[in-house]
């Protein structure tokens, strides 16, 4: 059986070309827009040139994207209007921790868990996942599902405007709605023993309100141009397809045992919608055959080349085995690796809905936090994330990790 190709210069440049193309014809690609819908099917027609005839979808979905992220405005207000009224009106208490409690399960809910509580607080839009196949020589007796996203994020200003403030203007938000919270089940507890909150404490909780007020400006209506969170993504996994579906093409086939499934999602920047409905109307396929599932999502640079074990602000479990497995082919790649957590606050990848299903998953991801390391610009999830800022680099190991695991895999 001849071998399949290996990755070489006109693969990464191909790869780029790809990416700049879609994020320079569908500008505004978040998710609900005309933007995102046009750029799905183009990602389409990428998928088709590779994958097996007929197996490339579109499976349309509807969400409420700005539910996830354009509620918080409302719940600065409220934070400030229970925060009045604990001053104003004391012996209404309860009144303002019934708000602050209700505040903090939804900030919980909607941002740490990436919940849908107020989706019918907000209106319907349309969603697209594009997803195709690649059938293996032999019978399947596994099946790797490589996927990245294709929507583009809101700009996140404070990421944008202060960078190195970023982490401190966040956390202190939090820090005073808690305390928020904390206070004003103090005062309702004093009440039953008719004792007053005093006022000051209620006027401390007003002062740091100005470290609340920030998150109101978290996100406005501007967006992304989105090539490395993570159009560079969507580009790398179809050049995959092109490696796999080329070499079937011409009468061979690496794969002898291994479904290949190539997937691109929407709406991941509006809490992960598109990946947990492509699990919830595959399921069946997904858990009948055993499945392993390596997301792509945020490749800047090679030296953070890392892979999760734990997604969505640490809270759900993707398979440790997986990372090491991805981890030992980088090392033979002489690329140094690591297994990593994605930390508190710092959102999660399209992995961690496979995870929360008990699908084996993990994230391949190459992005620094370290403020140093960007000497052109911070640029995830500001104006700024084009592909100039992208190293070429990181996205040949990308392709090389990705097709050395499958081949890997398979030879099990």
């Amino acid at each position: 059986m001849p071998e399949i190709a290996n990755i070489s210069e006109q693969q990464v440049k191909h790869t780029f070309a790809f990416c700049d193309e879609v994020v320079e014809n569908f500008p505004g690609r978040v998710a609900g827009s005309e933007a995102v819908r046009k750029a799905s099917l183009r990602v389409k027609e990428e998928f088709e040139k590779y994958c097996d005839a007929g197996t490339v979808k579109v499976d349309q979905f509807d969400i409420h994207p700005w539910s996830f992220l354009k509620y918080i405005p409302g719940l600065v207000v409220l934070y400030f209007a229970c925060v009045v009224l604990l001053f104003l009106a004391p012996t209404l208490a309860w009144i303002s921790f019934a708000g602050m409690a209700l505040g903090l399960f939804v900030f919980y809910g909607q941002f740490v868990r990436y919940w849908h509580l107020l989706d019918p607080l907000f209106p319907k839009r349309q969603a697209y996942n594009v997803y195709g196949s690649i059938e293996p020589s032999g019978e399947v007796k596994q099946q790797i599902v490589v996927s990245a996203h294709h929507d583009a994020a809101y700009v996140f200003h404070l990421l944008d405007k202060v960078p190195k403030y970023y982490p401190f203007l966040i956390n202190s938000g939090i820090l005073f709605l808690v305390l928020g919270f904390l206070v004003s089940l103090v005062a309702t507890v004093l009440l039953v023993f008719n004792i007053l909150l005093p006022q000051w404490i209620a006027m401390l909780l007003l002062v740091g309100g100005l470290l609340v007020l920030p998150m109101a400006f978290f996100t406005t209506g501007q967006v992304v141009p989105g090539a490395g969170d993570n159009m560079i993504a969507v580009a790398v996994i179809a050049e995959i397809a092109g490696l796999f579906g080329n070499m079937k093409k011409t009468g061979g086939n690496a794969l002898k045992h291994t479904r290949l499934i190539i997937a691109s999602f929407d709406a991941e920047e509006a809490g992960l919608r598109g990946a947990r409905a492509f699990i919830k109307k595959h399921r069946e396929e997904l858990l009948n055959t055993k499945t392993y599932v390596l997301n792509l999502d945020t490749l800047y640079k090679l030296k953070a080349l890392s892979f999760l074990d734990k997604d969505l602000n640490s809270t759900v479990k993707l398979s440790h085995q997986l990372a090491q497995d991805c981890v030992d082919v980088a090392k033979d790649l002489g690329y140094p690796s690591t297994i990593s957590a994605m930390s508190f606050g710092g959102g999660s990848t399209d992995a961690a809905a496979f995870g929360e299903a008990g699908i084996e998953a993990t994230n391949l991801g190459a992005m620094s936090f370290d403020l140093k390391d960007y000497d052109q610009g911070w640029a995830y999830h500001t104006p700024n994330d084009l592909s100039k800022h992208i190293e070429p680099e990181a996205v040949e190991a990308a392709l090389k990790v990705v097709r050395g695991y499958i081949l890997k895999k398979d030879a099990v």
